[in-house]
């Protein structure tokens, strides 16, 4: 797994999903493209992540391809670790 997707977590999802509920798609650029990277790096698709970036796109798609994305994106995090839990009784 690449750096931005291991060092993305589902708070950090959270937390800037309640900065965008609060203060619009552009209340913390530098955490959405973070986002952004984890999600490529996690194989989501690459036209839903453009449009979440894209500041050319209206507000509202942006919006909702974050929710699409940061769902994709925690619900392939979660899986990861449940599959190390799995594994930890093993080693």
């Amino acid at each position: 797994m690449n750096t931005s997707a291991s060092t993305t977590t589902t708070g950090a999802i959270k937390a800037l999903g309640h900065a965008i509920e609060d203060h619009g798609i552009e209340a913390d650029p530098v955490s959405l493209l973070l986002l952004a990277h984890a999600a490529r790096d996690l194989g989501v698709n690459d036209v839903l992540v453009g449009v979440m970036v894209d500041e050319d796109e209206p507000s509202v798609a942006r919006i909702r391809a974050f929710g699409r994305v940061s769902t994709l994106v925690s619900t392939q995090l979660q899986s990861s670790v449940t599959s190390l839990r799995e594994l930890q009784p093993a080693c």
